[in-house]
């Protein structure tokens, strides 16, 4: 495991530690009250972390009443019911993924999300890949993404489902599903 630099020497790329390594740093540094380098060395074992994910994760994925303004400023949708021809809306936290370059002092974050829908039985009803493309450029490498999905299921028919919406990372090959069980009503 490695750590990356930060002021008043904390460990680089080069020294490689271990977790516990890192986090009994982290302890000093805040025992000596410099707090400054404290977060710095979490930040930096928060980043190790994240990148031994095999998968994307979600720490919340959920149906929400209307898209998203930012990071966890969602409000939850009160009920999985929806009446025909009504938009769905999904909102999802991914973590593990990868940063893209794509200039000077940027980072980039991006998602292809795909869809499955499924009935009550979990018999496959229909695949749409590349539903959409969801991205953002930062100049840090934000740990904090949302994902606010629309689908329109126009045509289905009155009944339970199960929507399995599948992430899949630009800047890195993970990926990640979630499942939202909805029911469409006439």
């Amino acid at each position: 495991m490695t750590a990356c630099a930060a002021p008043g020497g904390w460990p680089g790329p080069a020294g490689a530690q271990t977790l516990s390594d890192a986090a009994t740093g982290i302890e000093a540094r805040i025992a000596a009250n410099d707090y400054a380098t404290a977060l710095a060395g979490a930040r930096d074992l928060l980043g190790q972390v994240w990148d031994m994910t095999p998968a994307l994760g979600f720490t919340e994925a959920l149906l929400v009443a209307e898209p998203a303004s930012g990071y966890g400023i969602y409000n939850p949708r009160p009920t999985t019911t929806y009446r025909l021809g009504e938009p769905i809306v999904v909102y999802a936290e991914p973590y593990g993924y990868g940063f893209g370059s794509p200039d000077a002092g940027l980072y980039s974050i991006g998602f292809v999300a795909d869809l499955l829908v499924m009935n009550a039985d979990g018999s496959v009803l229909g695949e749409v890949p590349n539903v959409v493309n969801l991205d953002l450029t930062s100049r840090v490498r934000n740990r904090e993404f949302q994902a606010t999905i629309t689908y329109d299921l126009g045509g289905v028919a009155p009944g339970s489902y199960v929507l399995v919406t599948t992430l899949r990372d630009k800047n890195s090959p993970k990926s990640g599903s979630f499942e939202t069980p909805i029911e469409i009503v006439p």
